[in-house]
């Protein structure tokens, strides 16, 4: 069961979140939180993901001339399934800059009729926000290249601040 994703759900600072179906009666959207590098906790619409997988960095079968965020690919389900280092589109270390690093979290999702793999550090927990309450970016929050994948934040329950990722503008960069 593959699901493409489309913009459908707006946001108040202009920009708008991914969405596969929005509903009009309600204003509740369940993300899938995450982090990014030890400090940057994120979300990604969980309507839009398809799974989660651990991903071996060995597994990994790199393909040359890609943009430089795309690791390769690995063999998921019996189909090549592109692996992309998040933190390093976003302008972090990375994988491959981690050598430490031998496995990860892979989010899944059907992006123009192939599957890509977000390779993130650890998965979190689905949580519940009112998309009216979405805030937008200052300019100094982040730096430039950060703020391109970002379409908002959430301040969660312990007054921490939840990042949402821009999966249209991941697409755009790798495409």
């Amino acid at each position: 069961m593959s699901k493409l994703i489309e913009r459908t759900s707006p946001f108040p600072n202009g920009k708008q979140m991914l969405a596969h179906q929005a509903t009009a009666d309600t204003e509740n959207q369940r993300f899938l939180g995450f982090t990014i590098g030890d400090n940057l906790n994120a979300l990604i619409p969980l309507i839009d993901l398809q799974a989660t997988i651990k991903i071996l960095l060995t597994e990994i079968l790199p393909v040359p001339q890609m943009h430089e965020s795309l690791l390769g690919i690995i063999n998921y389900g019996g189909k090549a399934t592109w692996v992309l280092d998040l933190a390093h589109l976003m302008g972090g270390n990375g994988y491959l800059k981690t050598p430490e690093m031998t496995t990860g979290m892979g989010m899944l999702f059907q992006i123009h009729n192939e599957t890509v793999a977000l390779l993130i550090d650890r998965v979190g927990t689905i949580e519940t926000y009112n998309v009216q309450q979405c805030l937008p970016l200052g300019e100094t929050m982040f730096t430039e290249r950060m703020r391109l994948f970002l379409s908002g934040y959430f301040i969660d329950d312990k007054q921490q601040s939840r990042v949402i990722i821009d999966l249209q503008q991941i697409i755009r960069a790798i495409a």
